[in-house]
């Protein structure tokens, strides 16, 4: 029967774990290498309702992408909720391996998925990690937009209900994009420095989008919860590796939506 460790392998092949950023808690979080699986399931976040999920459906690995355990654990009381759903994981024998900052900069890994969905052309690395590998993407829409329109476009691409469009000009043409996956707004200085028209990410702070608009440059927020594309091209690639390596998993994906925000309108 194939093995955590068997998956591992292929996975760090593919998403190596030491290109993670540093201090980013990745690889496996809970269980053994040596732990027996006949059954994963791909997510984005591992919130008790995933669990729950994981558990009816006899699930023994989740591959997640934001990792399950971000700080140290101080105490095990099952009084509190996370503290709940690890017991909970621990007593239905789950192994849980996240792969986040290493996803992002991996070559075909979120950040080049994201550029595939956007439709970009001619892209290229953006933003540098200490390490010297870019956890971003930076390219060229295949015709010009305005700052309105582009907005309208990265929601439709996305497959979102709503985006915040910054900008102090909604007419400026945009020709040049550049993103960071998920939470990315410290980097907004770096699209500036770079002298492109529009920056994607997630998780805008109010004064920040003061700064942003202050600057000239575009900015398009269209949430965090974009990064649900991990949960599927990571389906896609397990599906693709358990033919190839004759593993014989049941390879799923969760049906859970862990957004914490509804969008009202």
């Amino acid at each position: 029967m194939t093995k955590v460790k068997d998956i591992v392998t292929i996975l760090c092949q593919h998403f190596p774990e030491g290109i993670a950023s540093k201090g980013d808690p990745v690889g496996l979080q809970i269980g053994s290498l040596d732990q027996k699986v006949n059954k994963v399931m791909t997510t984005l976040d591992v919130r008790p309702e995933v669990v729950d999920e994981a558990i009816q459906r006899g699930v023994n690995l989740i591959i997640s992408h934001h990792p399950v355990i971000f700080r140290p654990v101080i105490n095990l009381n099952f009084a509190d909720p996370q503290n709940e759903m690890y017991g909970k994981i621990i007593a239905h024998g789950i192994a849980v391996y996240s792969i986040h900052t290493n996803s992002d900069k991996a070559q075909d890994g979120s950040s080049d998925w994201q550029a595939t969905e956007l439709g970009l052309i001619d892209v290229k690395p953006f933003c540098f990690d200490a390490d010297g590998i870019a956890i971003g993407r930076k390219g060229k829409l295949p015709h010009p937009l305005s700052a309105h329109d582009f907005a309208y476009y990265v929601k439709a691409k996305m497959k979102v209900k709503m985006v915040r469009l910054i900008t102090a000009d909604s007419n400026k043409m945009i020709s040049s994009v550049s993103f960071i996956c998920g939470d990315g707004s410290k980097f907004w200085h770096q699209a500036v420095a770079e002298k492109i028209d529009a920056f994607i990410t997630g998780d805008v702070y109010y004064h920040t989008g003061h700064d942003i608009i202050s600057s000239g440059l575009t900015v398009i927020d269209p949430g965090h919860y974009t990064e649900k594309l991990f949960k599927d091209k990571m389906y896609q690639k397990l599906t693709q590796w358990n033919k190839e390596n004759n593993w014989d998993l049941q390879v799923e994906k969760s049906t859970v939506s862990t957004n914490p925000f509804q969008d009202l309108f």
